[in-house]
């Protein structure tokens, strides 16, 4: 079957994409602002006018059919050309523009980046910035995302990864009307007889382990609370209400011990995680306002 691509099909076929790329409605629709059900619309409108079915609907997710796996890699490539062409037109007026989207944790987010994010719209209000808060490593190019954070430079070989700030290290901290009450643990063993909040990452579900260092040998704890939560602002109430140790990085909880408002104690088995990375991939053209996304932050590094 050949035919001529109608403009207005557009939209339609960037959809598509993007229900094809997440395998799911309610996340495509998410990302692309609109409802489900406008989006489940568009994608039936698409079919008819292909007169062919592209995705089958299961309860659970959504597969691409063979029609639309094939012609899954023609939009692709087409959408592909596209933002080349966009690319293009940005760098010849000399100015960033259009949109980035970035995959990175929350702490990265709350505590390298939104401090400076004022300062790079102020420079670059041309530019749209998307991100996508997710305690997973994302394959970038299969997600669609320009930019990613992780802690620790185990990357892929296709990826560039830049430096940012300092190292990351865990500290574990309480505050003074805790540690009055219930005494300060000596190694990190004891923590079994303390209340210790738990965290849960919002995305994977699953709970951040304690970890520690012994003469430079990892060691990792079990320890006992009836307090778990995903959100890093509530753990650190916690500790400053008196209702739990929480160990969490050191960046996250400066001020406070600075106040006197949380004591940083087992000082001594403290372990450092590494530093944050920005990663990309590697490639010969990148647009200009990803450059500028990357060098601002990489020039204003969060301390």
């Amino acid at each position: 079957m050949s035919f001529t691509i109608d403009p207005s099909l557009l939209p339609a076929l960037a959809s598509f994409e993007c229900v094809a790329r997440h395998q799911s409605f309610s996340r495509a629709a998410e990302e692309l602002g609109i409802s489900t059900s406008a989006l489940s619309q568009t994608i039936r409108g698409l079919e008819t006018r292909l007169a062919m079915r592209l995705l089958a609907r299961t309860t659970r997710r959504v597969n691409l059919t063979e029609e639309g796996a094939a012609l899954l890699v023609g939009v692709r490539e087409g959408l592909a050309s596209l933002s080349a062409a966009l690319d293009r037109a940005e760098a010849s007026t000399g100015r960033p523009s259009g949109s980035i989207r970035i995959t990175l944790p929350r702490l990265a987010y709350f505590n390298w980046f939104l401090p400076k994010l004022a300062s790079f719209r102020e420079t670059y209000p041309d530019v749209e910035v998307e991100f996508g808060l997710d305690d997973h490593l994302v394959d970038l190019v299969a997600e669609g995302f320009d930019l990613g954070v992780r802690i620790g430079e185990h990357l892929d070989a296709d990826m560039v990864a830049i430096p940012m700030g300092e190292q990351v290290t865990l500290v574990t901290v309480a505050s003074p009307a805790y540690l009055a009450r219930y005494g300060t643990p000596a190694s990190p063993e004891d923590l079994q007889n303390h209340e210790c909040s738990r965290y849960r990452f919002a995305t994977s579900g699953r709970l951040s382990p304690w970890m520690f260092q012994r003469d430079g040998q990892p060691l990792e704890v079990s320890v006992s609370g009836k307090l778990i939560i995903n959100d890093l602002s509530g753990e650190i109430a916690l500790a400053k209400a008196g209702l739990a140790v929480v160990q969490t990085v050191a960046s996250v909880v400066r001020e406070e011990i600075a106040r006197g408002e949380l004591v940083r104690i087992l000082a001594d088995y403290e372990v450092v995680l590494g530093r944050m990375y920005l990663y990309f991939p590697s490639r010969t053209h990148m647009p200009l306002r990803v450059r500028a996304f990357i060098d601002h932050f990489r020039d204003n590094p969060m301390k």
